[in-house]
């Protein structure tokens, strides 16, 4: 389950990340082991609650700036993105091993669909989707019900701005039932 409250619990949980960015993300981790290329999943889906303590840090909050986006402006609401750092749990830490390691990275994501940002390098998000089109709840096909219900919680327990999409359309299911 994801912490909807807690600004600053981070999750690693694939299961809650859309089927189609998910089998991406697996697919390009895979080709990481293969080219030892020790980067791991530091975030994946956030939650609108986090996203914005984050967007708060370097202008409301101390500390540098780590994010241009406000809440439901970021593909990581929508399980669309991921954040991959080197070293693994309790040791991350963005430096390469080898020079040319995020590179390559970003090569790899390239191939598998997946999008990186030149201002955010860890970063890699689903390609051919755009943050206002999710915002206006546009979602990529294919979603599954714990992508949909992760989504749908999210969507439900913010209180804040700007306001939340709307549901996925995975809950718009024919009557179960006699007719």
């Amino acid at each position: 389950m994801i912490d909807l409250i807690n600004p600053t619990a981070r999750n690693t949980d694939l299961k809650f990340l859309h089927p189609v960015f998910r089998t991406a993300l697996t697919e390009l981790i895979s080709d990481l082991q293969r080219q030892e290329i020790p980067l791991y999943v530091f975030e994946a889906t956030r939650t609108p609650v986090r996203q914005a303590y984050l967007f708060a840090q370097g202008r409301t909050r101390p500390g540098p700036l780590v994010t241009y986006a406000e809440p439901w402006r970021s593909y990581h609401q929508f399980g669309l993105a991921a954040d991959m750092v080197f070293g693994g749990p309790g040791k991350w830490t963005w430096n390469e091993p080898k020079k040319g390691m995020w590179k390559k990275f970003h090569e790899l994501a390239k191939k598998r669909g997946l999008m990186p940002l030149d201002f955010e390098t860890p970063h890699i998000q689903l390609s051919g989707m755009s943050s206002n089109a999710l915002a206006a709840g546009r979602f990529p096909d294919g979603g599954d019900e714990t992508w949909a219900e992760t989504l749908a919680g999210m969507i439900v327990a913010w209180v804040g701005q700007p306001l939340a999409p709307p549901a996925p359309s995975i809950f718009e299911k024919a009557p179960v039932g006699p007719i």
